[in-house]
């Protein structure tokens, strides 16, 4: 072994980072004090990248910088893969591409096969309160999209981590050093040194607001109780017929809007389960996904401080005057699945990332928060860790140097970033609108008046096509 190499790890009690100054040619495979001659970037030495946070980005990009041979570690504060929130996710085309490029066959293979089958999404409708068809926007059949819990999609996700995964770590801080390199910090005195951090930990990301010196969000102004009603013999033929092609979102006086989407692999998934001999399919019971949105001063007191009993009866409340069959699958739900969210969301005309490229960067809601109501969150941070494995690849191949390719990465994540967040809160700004007096009068009038035209326009359209 070379004595710069020798020497760099001493310094660091059992590691070298990238700053080599002369170059080890060993054969390809060759062990060296436990790492191997993949692990070396041609040229400049060992790449370790610090990843905080085992959200889908967070994870997307461990899974593609292990496939690519890079050292990644990735530090997680909940104690299990399953303690998440959340319900169902959906993944777009472009997520679903990178996530075919990082995973291996067998393992995307397993992913399909725990995923709701394509009939589960070809339009996506917005209703009234009375869970009447307002407009439709159907899907593009001809891309592949999924539709996959999220506990189910984060312990795919994981798979295969092993040690790389440490779970019941809380990161506290970071410090860089004059070598380029970075050391996190976590609450039980431990630290972590790699040659780039990268913050995927979500809403409120200390990684993300000690670099941008401020928050890199603020709340919405909307809020949301949601929880997920089981699909039994005596709830599924309260579901209402508008959810059979795909979720729905619905609006009603007063500011109320209410998410609905029907989760059933059981009924057929992308891929037959059976199939999976390396890695297992995870196939969820079927239910009723719902979330309620209002804005925050529609709920009384401190909402997060209820339990599910108290916010399944603040929700009946909230959807007085709503369809009685939809009152009737929020009073069934599981209450260990019933949860208050305050949403929050970036600004999507500011500058998502005001920091220099570096030894630090961040990804999904820890740059570009968006509330749920786009369907785009997950997809997105999925798509931002795609986006900076590329740019690491060309570090590790010895094109550019860390601070370059993040500079990069912040660049081009920009460019995509900030629509998504503006598409998400769209939903938010109606919500508003139908909460003032002026706007819960207009869409007393209006709701039914817009239902009945689109009646009319389906029973028009239909006689033509005959």
């Amino acid at each position: 072994m070379s004595s710069a190499l020798t020497g760099a790890m001493e310094d660091n009690g059992n590691r070298k980072f990238v700053h080599m100054v002369e170059v080890f040619e060993p054969e390809a495979g060759m062990p060296i004090d436990g790492l191997t001659i993949k692990n070396l970037i041609p040229g400049g030495g060992i790449m370790k990248v610090v990843v905080i946070g085992a959200g889908m980005g967070g994870l997307a990009l461990a899974q593609a910088l292990s496939r690519r041979g890079i050292e990644v570690v990735v530090h997680e504060r909940d104690r299990a893969v399953e303690a998440t929130g959340g319900y169902r996710l959906h993944l777009d085309h472009l997520a679903c591409a990178a996530l075919r490029r990082h995973l291996a066959p067998q393992h995307y293979q397993a992913l399909l096969a725990s995923s709701a089958g394509r009939r589960a999404f070809t339009r996506f409708a917005v209703a009234d309160h009375r869970m009447r068809l307002l407009f439709a926007e159907p899907q593009d059949l001809t891309v592949e999209t999924l539709m996959i819990g999220r506990v189910t999609l984060r312990r795919l996700l994981a798979h295969g981590l092993g040690d790389s995964l440490r779970l019941g770590s809380e990161f506290t801080g970071h410090e860089t050093h004059p070598d380029g390199t970075v050391t996190a910090h976590f609450a039980d005195g431990g630290t972590e040194r790699g040659d780039l951090l990268v913050g995927a930990d979500g809403v409120g990301s200390r990684v993300a607001q000690a670099l941008a010196g401020r928050p890199t969000s603020s709340l919405a102004g909307v809020s949301g109780i949601a929880g997920r009603t089981p699909l039994t013999a005596g709830t599924r033929p309260l579901v209402p017929a508008l959810l059979t092609p795909g979720p729905a979102l619905a609006f009603g006086p007063g500011g109320v809007g209410l998410f609905l989407t029907v989760h059933d692999p059981e009924s057929g998934t992308a891929a037959d389960p059976a199939s999976c001999t390396e890695v297992a399919a995870i196939i969820e019971p079927p239910s009723l996904v719902w979330g309620v949105l209002a804005p925050d001063a529609a709920y009384p007191g401190r909402p997060r401080e209820l339990d599910a009993a108290a916010l399944i009866e603040l929700t009946g409340a909230l959807l007085r005057g709503w369809c009685p069959d939809v009152r009737a699958l929020v009073d069934a739900a599981d209450p260990g699945s019933v949860a208050f969210f305050g949403f929050h969301a970036a600004d999507p005309d500011a500058d998502l990332t005001p920091w220099p490229g570096g030894a630090v960067t961040a990804l999904g809601d820890a740059v570009h928060a968006m509330p749920p109501t786009g369907g785009m969150a997950a997809a997105t941070a999925i798509r931002d860790a795609d986006l900076l494995a590329e740019e690491l690849a060309l570090v590790q191949d010895g094109q550019c140097t860390i601070p370059s390719a993040v500079h990069r990465y912040q660049q081009r994540m920009a460019a995509y970033a900030g629509e998504a967040v503006r598409t998400s809160i769209q939903p938010l700004r109606w919500i508003e609108r139908l909460a003032t007096p002026t706007g819960t009068r207009a869409a007393r009038i209006a709701l039914p008046a817009f239902a009945a035209a689109a009646q009319l326009g389906r029973v028009f359209t239909r006689s033509r096509d005959v």
